[in-house]
Parts: structure tokens; sequence; C-alpha cells
């Protein structure tokens, strides 16, 4: 079809059917591009590259509407913020020992900052929030607001910045090119530095036996990822050491119950009933089938063997020839 971009990771435009478009015009509202809302099982036409795996919509909204959007989106979700900061830390605390140094760190999409005190206590100066959400933002504590540059990432942003580490959790989904911010990330690391993304995985069992009721299936998510295609865009982008794996969420049943497919009444009454029991806010650690990745970018040395050894290859295809 015409005006379709093709796949956002592999550049094939060879696909198949994923799911038809599904968006009801009077469900969208000020928190339909906010951060941890309650579902609302609307997307875009969806389709599935046969090359990568990527299940991404071809015709998505333009960068400038999804801008928009999100800069003027709702907030309230500050508690659960706190809750996916944990899990994100935790994860980070496991991989850290690869990067050696600590100059500065990024979160991309970071909210109302829960994520930036803990940069801080891992030694990485500056640290450097952003956030296209203004009320994100009016809702970060005040020593963390200082530290949020409000805006959609772009490279200028961090201007005269060299990372050491680049976050980005749950973003990748919402992006109309997402390995443009991959490679924009591995030109702005430092050598040896890293890029730390969490996404939805498609290919979980739970996101397999929800299909299309599934929370992943969202307005705001333009591609959904599988390891194999978060794998690519890594890879291709230059990044090694590649290290995907699953996480577990914790999070409280009130929210728990606000993501699954039942109907708005009786997630209200069983949410009435564990308030009554004080049950609601007892947190439930969960494998809801998200994926964590790390990549390093290679140092100078290593990059120069790489290079050398192609060269090298060339020269020998070239004599063979």
């Amino acid at each position: 079809m015409p005006n379709e971009r093709a796949c956002p990771v592999c550049k094939c435009t060879s696909y198949s059917h994923f799911s038809d478009e599904r968006i009801d015009s009077t469900q969208v509202g000020d928190f339909t591009y906010a951060s941890r809302k309650t579902p609302e099982f609307m997307c875009f036409r969806l389709v599935c590259c046969i090359n990568c795996d990527l299940v991404y919509a071809p015709t998505p909204p333009t960068e400038e509407f999804s801008q928009e959007m999100y800069t003027n989106a709702d907030y309230d979700s500050n508690s659960e913020a706190l809750y996916a900061a944990r899990t994100y830390a935790d994860e980070l605390e496991k991989n850290l020992k690869n990067v050696a140094k600590r100059n500065a760190a990024i979160d991309v999409g970071t909210g109302s900052g829960p994520l930036l005190p803990f940069l801080q206590t891992k030694g990485f100066h500056p640290v450097i929030g952003i956030e296209p959400s203004t009320a994100a933002i009016e809702a970060a504590p005040a020593a963390v607001r200082p530290l949020i540059r409000e805006g959609m990432f772009t490279s200028l942003m961090l201007d005269g910045v060299t990372p050491s580490l680049i976050c980005s959790f749950m973003i990748l989904e919402h992006l109309n090119n997402p390995s443009d911010f991959v490679a924009d990330a591995y030109n702005l690391l430092e050598s040896g530095g890293a890029i730390a993304v969490v996404v939805h995985n498609w290919r979980a069992p739970l996101n397999r036996l929800l299909g299309r009721r599934s929370p992943i299936i969202d307005i705001e998510h333009l591609q959904l990822f599988s390891p194999n295609s978060l794998q690519e865009l890594l890879k291709k982008t230059g990044f090694i050491k590649i290290k995907i794996c699953a996480i577990r969420n914790r999070y409280p049943i009130r929210y728990w119950l606000r993501l699954t497919p039942l109907p708005t009444s009786i997630k209200s009454f069983m949410i009435n009933v564990l308030d009554t029991c004080k049950l609601s806010d007892y947190s439930l650690t969960l494998n809801v089938g998200n994926i964590f990745a790390i990549g390093l970018k290679p140092d100078d040395e290593v990059r120069s063997e790489s290079a050398s050894r192609r060269q090298a290859e060339r020269q020998q295809s070239s004599q063979t020839e």
C-alpha cells in the first residue's frame, strides 16, 4: 500500500497481518498518551515483519502529532512509577559492572524522575532526565525537577554531554523511528558506554494468551518488540555484548487489576472489595512479558581491531576473486 513505512528496525517491506485498526475517537482523552494508564485496547493497524519479527504500525501518526499528545498528556502514576523505577534499578545493578566509567547518565522518558536518584547513587555525573510531559515533570519532587529537561528526545538536547549510560525504559514502542533513536544514543555514548532498554515482549506467553486484549495492544505503541527484533535493533547499530532477559515487575494489586481486560464494572467492584479488606495496596511481583536489554558501545581498541579485521577480509576476498 502507498505511504507505508518499512519495518523501522530492519527496513524489510514484507509482513504478515497482525491486527486491524481499532480506534474509538470518543475514548481518546487526557490520559490516552499518559504512562501507566488504564488500557483502552485501541491500536493502529499492526503488521509483523517477516524478517526480524517486529510488530509495527505501517501508517503511524506524524512525529508532530505524537509530540503534541505526549506534551499535553495528563499524569497520575507517581506511585506506580516508583515501583517501576525499583525494578529497573535492580536490573541495572546487575549489569553496571560492565560500564567502566561514571560520566553522564541519561534517562529518556523519565516521567517524574524516580530513577534519577538511583543513578546518582551509582556515581554518574551529571544525571539528566528527558521527558515530554509537562504534567509528569510538575509531579517530580523538588530535588529532582532541576535534573529534567522537557521535550521529545533529540541529540541536540545533550549538546556537549558525552554519556556513559543512556536508559530508555518502555519508550522504544512509542517512537516513530526507534532505529534513529538507538543510532543517536550510540553516537552520543562514550567508548565503552552502554544503552539499557526495557520493552514489552509481544512473544511472551501472557501476551500471546491475551491476544488483542493484552494491554500492550495500545494506540501509543507504534511497534512491539520480541527478543529477536530487539537483538537486531541493537546489533545492527553497532552495540556489542548484548544481553536480553525477561524481568519481573512489582506493582500493587490495584494496578494489576487496572491492566486486565475485565469490564470496568467488575474491576471497580473487585478494587472496592480489596480496599475493604485493605489488600489493594499489597504488591505482587509478576512476569508479565517485559524484557530488559543492555548493549555496550565498543571501546576504541575494539573498534580499531574490528575495522582492521573487516579490511583484511575485504583484501582476502579481492585476492580470491
